[in-house]
């Protein structure tokens, strides 16, 4: 009796897509068949507050998600979240369930931005040689985290074919940091910014310059996914940024939550953006708010912009 191969597209309906499970201290969330939220919390170390039975803090997990997206010929991992401390099999069942996912599949992995909870467990893949980073370069200029004989670098608007349909476009959106930089998968509808847009609580701006990127960011955002070449359906948009548990009440954030952020630079400028007096540091003072829209920022420099 011949044996036939089943396609990739049997393999990944046959597997164990839906379940969601955990391994050390991640757990895997399912998107859609081949692409994986894998955030870096399990049952013992929830993400968010955590509180006792008197209702008193006793734990706080700012976790960070990690992305994978497998292919038919090679696998993606976008971005390396915190380096753990509270699991000791931290790099042991990151590689394994990397491995259990990707099988054989050559793997990259890109990263977002050079933030310590989005690059922390570069020990578990540095030394891999089965592993090309796929990476930025300007945004880790000065810090070159990354072994450079198995670095390529990207630049502009690179794509990366990993198979089977699932080709990843990479968008600088700058802001967050000078060289923040998203991911879409092409024709599926899916967009993973790290950082640079929030993650539905609000995007942080560090400064002025950073603002200013911000705001041609997200006119040039808006105008590459309404590029009809570009593959995306901005009415089944859905964005996954870096700390999916930081999205509070929304169930999804879609295209809508980009057209506000929008909206919103421009109600900052007009001086009508709600605002909430905050205090995480000197500089980020106030949330500036709209619709499902938060932008974090400093009053003063917002007072700049309006006049100008």
């Amino acid at each position: 009796m011949k044996f036939i191969a089943p396609s990739f597209a049997l393999l990944v309906a046959a597997s164990t897509f839906g379940q969601t499970r955990e391994k050390g201290p991640y757990t895997l969330y399912p998107i859609i068949p081949g692409v994986i939220r894998i955030e870096d919390s399990n049952h013992v170390n929830p993400a968010g507050g955590q509180l006792d039975a008197q209702g008193n803090r006793k734990g706080f997990n700012n976790c960070s998600d990690m992305y994978l997206i497998v292919g038919r010929d090679q696998a993606l991992l976008i971005d390396l979240s915190n380096w753990i401390t509270w699991d000791t099999t931290a790099v042991v069942s990151l590689r394994a369930l990397v491995r259990e996912e990707i099988g054989t599949r050559k793997l990259f992995i890109a990263v977002t931005h050079h933030h310590g909870d989005h690059t922390g467990m570069l020990p578990a893949f540095k030394d891999d040689r089965n592993v090309t980073f796929w990476i930025q370069t300007a945004e880790f200029k000065g810090k070159e985290i990354f072994p450079a004989e198995r670095t390529t670098p990207i630049a502009g608007n690179p794509s990366l074919d990993l198979g089977g349909g699932f080709i990843v476009n990479a968008l600088e959106i700058p802001g967050h940091t000078d060289h923040s930089t998203a991911y879409f998968l092409k024709g599926k509808n899916l967009l993973f910014s790290g950082d640079g847009l929030g993650s539905g609580n609000g995007v942080w701006l560090f400064s002025a310059a950073g603002f200013a990127q911000y705001r041609q960011s997200v006119d040039r955002l808006v105008a590459y996914i309404r590029t009809p070449d570009n593959g995306v359906d901005e009415g089944k948009l859905l964005v996954y940024g870096g700390h999916y548990w930081q999205k509070r009440e929304k169930e999804k954030l879609t295209m809508q939550y980009i057209l506000d952020m929008q909206k919103l630079i421009g109600e900052i400028k007009a001086g009508t953006a709600r605002e909430e007096k905050v205090t995480f540091g000197p500089y980020l003072n106030t949330n500036f708010i709209s619709g499902e829209a938060t932008i974090t920022w400093n009053k003063a420099d917002a007072e700049k912009f309006k006049a100008n």
